[in-house]
């Protein structure tokens, strides 16, 4: 167990400790891949070659083991897990917070690579946040997969992806500027808070999202400014109606980041096998702090695409 390890195992007994979460960290094998030049770390749970698997990519500059009470909840369900850190997060390599969105699909790609060497079909992207819309984004370039689990989605490329910033008004105004400012400082480091309304989203048992950056682990509380304008600009690789892979989209009715008007604009153009959870009274980290609520469902979509 090196360095980090131990941190972040210090850190989930810590959150163990106000939440009453099981103790997971030692459930997952740690792997790696290779996408491109940079090693990713890989957090995976063999239940069974015979049955699906479940691919996740974390949030922004999170990492996949934060995860891990709903992933391992997954395990228990009977379903292979391969939680991934895309580059720049957690234990993978990369400068922190450095990537694009074209990035971070290859990432995906080489993580789903992994699971079906190893498990063979089928596969199931899914993710939380940034994780989320990601993959959709494999979803839409039509990735041999079952079909896909999004908490939340975005299409980067639409002008109302906008409505998902901190101050959609300013974010119009300064993005042309962002745009041409990010040929020439690429790697310039913008703060999360600038453009994401952190300090509005609680998280049980540890205050809000901010205060998390603060004191998390690993945890990386920027972006590099090619990230902003990638995410400010990033197409789907198929327009949405043109989307076959199942999708199913989870949300927390209280999210500040995600609109639940934009979740449902999204959600309302898709013509492929589709469902939308709505869950009353939740926020944007339902994901982590609400795994028996989103469960079930999670679990029936699985036996509705995977058989």
């Amino acid at each position: 167990m090196d360095s980090d390890d131990v941190k972040i195992k210090a850190f989930l007994k810590e959150i163990r400790s106000r939440r009453g979460m099981p103790d997971f960290f030692d459930r997952f094998e740690q792997a790696s891949v290779i996408s491109g030049a940079v090693k990713l770390h890989l957090d995976v749970i063999e239940v069974d070659r015979k049955r699906p698997t479940v691919v996740f990519m974390p949030g922004t500059n999170a990492y996949a083991i934060l995860y891990g009470e709903f992933l391992s909840a997954l395990a228990d369900k009977g379903y292979n897990i391969v939680g991934f850190d895309p580059r720049g997060h957690g234990r993978s390599g990369g400068a922190r917070g450095s990537y694009t969105v074209p990035e971070l699909m290859s990432d995906y790609r080489a993580a789903l690579r992994y699971a079906r060497d190893r498990f063979g079909e089928p596969l199931v992207a899914s993710g939380s946040s940034q994780g989320g819309f990601t993959s959709l984004y494999i979803a839409a370039e039509g990735h041999p997969i079952a079909g896909a689990i999004c908490h939340n989605v975005a299409d980067l490329g639409d002008p109302r992806s906008i409505e998902l910033t901190a101050n959609p008004s300013l974010s119009r105004m300064v993005k042309p500027l962002m745009m041409f400012n990010s040929r020439f400082f690429p790697e310039l480091k913008v703060p999360m808070t600038f453009y994401i309304k952190l300090a509005e989203e609680p998280i049980r048992g540890l205050g809000n999202s901010r205060d998390l950056l603060k004191s998390g682990p690993l945890l990386v509380p920027f972006i590099r400014l090619k990230g902003m304008a990638s995410l400010g600009s990033e197409p789907l690789p198929c327009p949405v109606e043109q989307i076959k892979t199942p999708v199913m989209i989870i949300h927390g009715e209280k999210d500040v980041i995600f609109p639940r008007e934009y979740i449902e604009y999204i959600y309302n153009r898709l013509t492929c096998k589709k469902t939308l959870k709505v869950y009353e009274g939740c926020h944007h980290y339902i994901v982590f702090d609400h795994v028996g609520k989103i469960l079930p469902d999670v679990v029936q979509w699985l036996k509705e695409i995977c058989g």
